[in-house]
């Protein structure tokens, strides 16, 4: 249903808004999932930390935008079952055989990346967004290019 509605001179849809905040749900999710899947087999303390720091902050984007879709009716989407296994099963087979803290830092790179390329193509897929689901995506990437300046730290000390 796409119902236009006025935000300070800003036409957006509904829809797209939806959209983009059920796509910072499950970008968030995932990152919880995998973070927690990882701290599993990590031995370094302060990588550890960095990683618990990181999905508190993963949490609080998800919390931000299922609070907006819940104001909107609407449920915060989930990542599919099949996905969470998919994810678990493969971090589990690299953890198995790489469980160093360069090995596990290069896995949250390449994670944090994923769900950098997946925001920006949501924002642009759902660019008739409105300036809170927009704005919490941007913000949500600024915070995963940070991490990863912060596991390039971690690769490069190995």
């Amino acid at each position: 249903m796409a119902i236009l509605t006025k935000n300070g001179g800003i036409v957006m849809t509904q829809k797209d808004e939806d959209d983009l905040l059920h796509e910072i749900c499950r970008n968030a999710s995932m990152g919880v999932e995998a973070i927690h899947e990882v701290l599993k087999d990590i031995y370094d303390e302060e990588f550890a930390y960095e990683l618990n720091v990181q999905a508190d902050k993963m949490q609080q984007f998800g919390r931000k935008a299922g609070m907006r879709l819940r104001e909107n009716g609407e449920e915060p989407a989930e990542p599919k079952p099949i996905s969470t296994a998919m994810l678990k099963t493969a971090i589990r087979m690299k953890t198995m055989v790489q469980n160093k803290t360069g090995d596990m830092a290069d896995l949250m790179y390449k994670g944090n990346d994923r769900g950098v390329r997946e925001l920006k193509h949501a924002i642009h897929k759902y660019k008739d967004a409105g300036i809170y689901a927009t704005e919490l995506a941007k913000e949500m990437i600024d915070f995963e290019e940070e991490n990863l300046q912060k596991m390039r730290s971690y690769l490069d000390d190995e």
